[in-house]
C-alpha cells in the first residue's frame, strides 16, 4: 500500500500553471525574433525553458507561502500582491531593456 494521494497541492498546481504561462509568454515574444532570423530554434527553446522554470518557481513559492498564511488572509493577500507587483516591475524592466537594445 501507498500513503500517496492522487491530489496535487496548491503549490504544485501553481508551479505547473506558472511554467505553462511563462513558457507560453516567452514563446509568443520570442517567435518574432525567430521569424526575423535574430535567434535560432535552440536559443528559443533555451530561453523558453529558463523562463518556464523561473515562473514556476515564483508561482509555487508564492502559493506555498500564501497557503501557510491561510489563517491570516490579510498577510496572504499582501504576499500575493507584492509578488505580483514585483513580477510586473521585472516585466517592465525587461521590456525597457529590450526597447533600448532595438
Amino acid at each position: 500500500m501507498s500513503n500517496s494521494t492522487n491530489k496535487l497541492s496548491a503549490a504544485n498546481r501553481a508551479m505547473l500553471v506558472g511554467a505553462i504561462a511563462g513558457g507560453s509568454a516567452t514563446i509568443a515574444s520570442q517567435m518574432v525574433k525567430k521569424n526575423e532570423g535574430e535567434i535560432d530554434t535552440n536559443q528559443l527553446v533555451s530561453e523558453t525553458a529558463k523562463n518556464a522554470v523561473k515562473t514556476a518557481a515564483v508561482a509555487g513559492a508564492t502559493t506555498y507561502v500564501a497557503e501557510k498564511m491561510a489563517g491570516r488572509p490579510v498577510l496572504s493577500m499582501l504576499t500575493i500582491l507584492s509578488v505580483g507587483a514585483a513580477g510586473l516591475y521585472l516585466m517592465d524592466q525587461l521590456t525597457d531593456k529590450n526597447d533600448e537594445q532595438q
